[in-house]
């Protein structure tokens, strides 16, 4: 096992880590301190996956006391396996969750057949699992296209990495090493997972970030990224926040985002009282001749719906004046 540790205040970190937060109910949270949680990566024997690749490489992160814990185990021999599969569940063991950049597609599913066909086991952290690769495309995919770990180090991040070995190769050096033992051949594939986990880490706190600049009303100036924290917040029914973000979207947005926005956006202003507002707009994308004939169905029904509640509102009350009122003695009077 090759165990490492760096201060936070070199990597430099923001919000991963500050003081310790208090527990709450709220169904978004931004966690800054859980000692339960474990950012992971595998180097594996190939890039398929199946029951015939080996994970060969496991490395983890967690924040301790103002450092990160940076942990590797390494397969020094496959005839070994059942006995680092064993080190690896102890060492995940004491995690409830874990964080993985496409982990849910590639490194869970192979530490998962390799528990089970080596140990009968499962893993720990299986059904409490953060893939960053998801939220990390709703936040950056429109404006860099590309959402690999490489890519964002490059455009989120401003590191380049000098002398790595492409994960293409890394199954082959890995198998070299085996045959030779060689620290050349096995020293770049654990600076290459090492640096994976440090980014992961870093690309972490970077979405914690956006989250807590959206609560404190500063939503992203990048119109996708706004869209995709206001669905979010919506969906977390953080009403206000997903309408600051809604408004932040659609005033920077293209037409083509402007459209994507504009409803859920209308309804974001229906539920603050703003009808007048939302109607004004969806009838100017209207007369614009914007979207698609489906979307302009919706608008339209949208449109109709609103409408109505603004001629609700326009209409005059019905007071007592239009009923005949009763007599002190408690009768209608006659007609003249």
């Amino acid at each position: 096992m090759r165990d490492l540790r760096a201060r936070l205040d070199v990597l430099p970190l923001s919000r991963v880590v500050r003081e310790p937060a208090k527990r709450s109910d709220r169904p978004f949270e931004v966690i800054e301190q859980r000692i339960d949680l474990a950012f992971l990566d595998t180097e594996t024997t190939g890039l398929m996956g199946g029951t015939g690749t080996y994970v060969f490489l496991l490395g983890t992160a967690h924040i301790v006391e103002g450092e990160l814990v940076l942990r590797q185990h390494l397969l020094h021999e496959i005839g070994s396996e059942a006995a680092f599969v064993s080190a690896l569940r102890e060492e995940l063991a004491p995690f409830r969750a874990c964080a993985s950049y496409n982990g849910k597609c590639f490194d869970l599913p192979l530490l998962r057949t390799r528990f089970v066909m080596t140990l009968r086991s499962d893993l720990s952290v299986d059904d409490s699992h953060l893939d960053l690769l998801h939220p990390a495309r709703r936040l950056w995919r429109d404006r860099f296209g590309s959402t690999s770990l490489r890519q964002l180090e490059d455009s989120v991040l401003d590191v380049v990495r000098e002398g790595d070995v492409p994960g293409a190769l890394i199954p082959e050096r890995y198998f070299r090493w085996l045959a030779l033992r060689e620290p050349r051949l096995i020293q770049p594939i654990l600076n290459h997972n090492a640096r994976d986990i440090v980014s992961l880490v870093r690309i972490t706190d970077r979405i914690a970030q956006a989250v807590i600049d959206a609560r404190a009303g500063r939503a992203p100036d990048h119109a996708p990224a706004a869209f995709a924290l206001a669905k979010a917040f919506a969906r977390a029914g953080e009403a206000e926040v997903a309408y600051l973000c809604y408004e932040s979207a659609y005033a920077d947005a293209d037409s083509e985002l402007r459209i994507k926005v504009a409803l859920p956006y209308a309804r974001a202003l229906e539920i603050r009282g703003h009808v007048e507002q939302a109607l004004k707009m969806i009838e100017l994308l209207l007369e614009l001749g914007l979207g698609s004939p489906r979307w302009r169905a919706q608008a339209e029904a949208r449109g109709r719906r609103l409408a109505r509640i603004m001629a609700r509102r326009c209409a005059p009350s019905r007071t007592s004046r239009t009923r005949p009122t009763r007599s002190a003695a408690g009768s209608f009077p006659l007609p003249s």
